[in-house]
């Protein structure tokens, strides 16, 4: 079965009415997480390039790639001044409110600050973020950098009837708009219409949306893909990627700049379709290519999407070494041979895959979580604390895998590098915004290390679960953001 192809963990469910729930499905994959880091991949071409105007999919368009929509907005930041319309093609709209006290410093951010120091401020592995992964649209409208907000919702059949109450119901659930934004929303044609954050908003499935006028900038998320997937039987992968791209293609849309984000980070998406980007990127920048046959790398990788549903495991490992011999220095294939060799329990050989993934593209290393979990479930605590060490190595600006680290150390003993990691970590400045209880815990949990007590809250089943929003004052509650990433 297709395990490791989507995760179902996205802000909430985008369709105006059900969609089935497929989980019964024997190809269905298995819905698994994984953790949020703060390395970003290079992004390509330059980005100090300027932004030509092109006829997407008609003409060459340079697609600019990162790990989080929110590192986006160094790109969408240099076209405000003409105003375009953002079409978004996510599951996720990242329309989160900033918090009201932070808008201003945000806003003062997005504007000016460099790409590093934007992935900072903008995920919930700092200790002191700005803007929160899922609040990178959110802040882009409040700062009056586009004339209209268009979400491509990611329905399976675009001619199926809406619900406005039920999409409304789900704004506000999510927490995205207000009663007045609410109450302003309209049904008509199969678009709902309104207004967010000040500016004009329409939501349509991607075949529906009315005609867009004007320079529009494209947004792509990797997690507009998986409410579109059913199985790759019914409905395979890359047959709906290069739908949906063929359906831009008919839109000629007058594109100053298409941005991608891979979303392992902030809509946590699984690293096992993150070649999706590639092949995203490669049709955009050589329109041409999507009348050819795709490169045969990937047609193999659509052969071993296709056969893992028959569990033709020697199959799909033969067709993995193949890939290989064609492109040795492809990050994504070492890490099918990783997975490969884990299924078949190779484990010496996943990990030596495994890390010649990470050293090619260090985003995979977010696995390393996985694999701390796993080897702690198995009663491997010693392997479980190497896994987050090699973690920790390479997400070096990420407190929480240290704070997990040191909760790990001091139940195996290890009280010296638990108390040595607590020191770095208590000097570090926390945000009274989002993590208003973590100095108190840290220092509840360095008296707790040095005594020869349990920690406060020790590494089980059961909590390693860590809490978004802990009670006020409960100094027993880990205060770091929720990271729990089921195993296999």
């Amino acid at each position: 079965m297709l395990r490791w192809i989507f995760l179902f963990c996205f802000l909430f469910s985008l369709t105006g009415c059900d969609t089935p729930a497929d989980t019964n499905s024997p190809n269905a994959p298995i819905l698994k997480p994984t953790v949020k880091s703060q390395v970003s991949a290079t992004s390509a071409p330059s980005a100090a390039a300027p932004l030509p105007t092109t006829d997407l999919l008609n003409e060459p368009t340079p697609t600019y790639r990162f790990e989080t929509t929110a590192e986006a907005l160094s790109i969408w930041r240099r076209a405000a001044a003409v105003r375009p319309t953002l079409l978004l093609i996510s599951n996720n709209p990242h329309l989160l409110p900033v918090p009201e006290e932070l808008r201003l410093k945000a806003a003062n951010l997005v504007s000016n600050a460099k790409l590093e120091t934007l992935q900072q401020a903008t995920t919930d592995r700092s200790p002191s973020p700005l803007i929160m992964p899922g609040m990178a649209v959110d802040i882009a409208l409040r700062s009056g950098w586009f004339s209209q907000l268009v979400w491509a919702l990611p329905l399976r059949d675009p001619a199926q009837d809406l619900d406005l109450d039920k999409f409304r119901s789900q704004l506000t659930s999510a927490g995205i708009a207000n009663e007045e934004e609410l109450a302003a929303l309209t049904l008509a044609e199969r678009n709902f219409e309104g207004s967010l954050r000040g500016t004009p908003f329409r939501a349509a499935t991607l075949p529906l949306i009315k005609e867009l006028s004007g320079p529009v900038i494209v947004h792509f998320d990797l997690s507009y893909f998986q409410p579109l997937y059913k199985s790759e039987i019914a409905t395979p992968l890359l047959d709906i990627v290069l739908q949906t791209l063929s359906t831009l293609q008919k839109m000629h849309l007058e594109t100053l700049a298409v941005t991608f984000s891979y979303g392992h980070k902030d809509t946590q998406i699984t690293l096992g379709v993150r070649f999706l980007g590639e092949i995203i990127a490669y049709m955009l920048e050589d329109p041409a290519r999507l009348e050819q046959d795709l490169p045969i790398n990937w047609q193999r990788q659509r052969d071993t999407l296709y056969l893992a549903n028959f569990f033709k495991k020697e199959e799909v490992r033969k067709l993995y070494l193949t890939q290989e011999k064609e492109d040795p220095n492809a990050a994504w294939v070492k890490y099918n041979l990783y997975r490969s060799a884990a299924e078949h329990k190779e484990g010496i050989r996943a990990l030596t895959y495994f890390a010649e993934a990470v050293k090619l593209e260090p985003t995979y290393a977010l696995e390393y979580m996985d694999l701390s979990n796993m080897a702690y479930d198995k009663q491997r605590p010693d392997e479980a604390l190497r896994m987050l060490g090699l973690a920790a190595e390479v997400f070096q600006h990420d407190p929480f895998i240290k704070l997990k680290i040191v909760q790990l150390a001091n139940e195996l003993g290890q009280k010296e590098m638990a108390l040595e990691m607590l020191n770095k970590i208590r000097n570090l400045e926390w945000s009274k915004t989002y993590y208003p209880n973590m100095p108190q815990y840290l220092t509840d949990l360095t008296l707790f290390v040095q005594s020869k007590e349990a920690p406060p809250q020790p590494m089980t089943e059961e909590n390693k679960e860590i809490e978004q929003s802990p009670e006020p004052a409960v100094s027993e509650k880990d205060p770091s953001p929720k990271r729990r990433i089921p195993t296999q």
